[in-house]
């Protein structure tokens, strides 16, 4: 499950590091401040469930 939660996490900043190159305005989109969030509260959610 922890393998899980690190593959989760890779993802989740890799995608971020990808949309900060790529962003061409400093102010962030609320799409990915909303997938940035959906994302750590998923990461909440297992962390939770496995105590």
């Amino acid at each position: 499950m922890l393998q899980k939660l690190i593959l989760l996490i890779t993802l989740i900043t890799s995608m971020a590091a990808n949309a900060a190159a790529s962003s061409s305005s400093p102010v962030p989109e609320p799409e990915s401040m909303s997938l940035m969030l959906l994302g750590l509260g998923l990461i909440g959610v297992i962390v939770f469930r496995q105590k």
